[in-house]
């Protein structure tokens, strides 16, 4: 419960002082026996993991912003744009800028939070669509990082009430397919499209590459935990590449899977644009 409680607290704070004094500080416990405590029940060595998870923090920062470099590394606590630099290539292979324009999004070097109250992480098998057209509405809305799940959410039950009537028949099938920009007005913002969609069988279509495809199934608004489970932690212990794309919802309205309202009970498939480096698999 002590770890439990400080792993969450560590994830609170990683643009804080996290020293191992301030750790141990914080949990109440000597930090020699604390760091004992840890590796005992996490595998992991607490410093490394708190500068490795401070590390990804940043990468995320880097590929979703347009926050300068040196800015990051403050940010996150290093005592100079050099020290961030020479720890961020040990990590994921790249200078930060280099990382920053490479247009996949290899999950290499990333460090999943530790979690240990929760299940087994969500499992993917590789999926291929069909070329099709499809057609719909979009809405957008700005927002910083850490409101992106809960700005997607609301966009998401917001177009659902316009585009789905309760007088006119659900469609089979519905397609949501959201898109993130950084935001040239704010440096730490993202400008997100999210759009509601149908096939229209009388376009020519197009071709759609591999996607990763999860399966979901909850409450509507539990989707986002969901979501960044599958980026934080499922992605990188599958090693994949994310290559340009967006994120594809699959639901089935004429199964009574709808997402216009909170407290609804929903099923559907998470679909994300992935680059395979290694020979296809029917399952991951």
């Amino acid at each position: 419960q002590v770890i439990a409680q400080l792993l969450a607290w560590i994830e609170a704070n990683l643009d804080q002082p996290l020293t191992l004094d301030d750790i141990a500080a914080k949990s109440g416990y000597s930090k020699w026996h604390l760091q004992r405590l840890f590796k005992q029940l996490t595998g992991h060595i607490l410093g490394t993991y708190a500068r490795r998870r401070r590390l990804t923090a940043a990468a995320r920062e880097l590929r979703l912003t347009h926050t300068g470099v040196a800015c990051i590394a403050d940010k996150y606590q290093f005592d100079s744009q050099q020290t961030f630099t020479r720890c961020f290539k040990k990590q994921f292979g790249l200078p930060p800028a280099g990382y920053r324009r490479s247009a996949d999004w290899s999950s290499h070097g990333m460090q999943p939070p530790l979690r240990m109250a929760e299940g087994p992480l969500p499992q993917g098998s590789i999926v291929t669509l069909p070329a099709m057209q499809l057609v719909g509405r979009t809405q957008r809305r700005s927002c910083t990082l850490g409101q992106m799940q809960h700005s997607k959410n609301e966009l998401r039950q917001y177009v659902w009430n316009q585009v789905l009537q309760p007088e006119v028949a659900p469609p089979a099938v519905v397609y949501g397919l959201t898109s993130l920009e950084a935001d040239n007005r704010q440096l730490d913002g993202q400008r997100m499209a999210y759009t509601l969609a149908l096939a229209d069988e009388q376009a020519e279509g197009e071709q759609i590459l591999i996607e990763q495809g999860f399966t979901y199934q909850g409450q509507v608004e539990e989707l986002p935990n969901f979501v960044d489970r599958l980026y934080d932690s499922a992605m990188p212990m599958m090693k994949a590449v994310r290559r340009p794309g967006q994120d594809i919802e699959r639901f089935y309205p004429a199964q009574g899977e709808v997402c216009n309202a909170r407290g609804t009970a929903i099923r559907c498939e998470y679909l994300i644009p992935i680059r395979r480096t290694s020979p296809p698999a029917a399952v991951l």
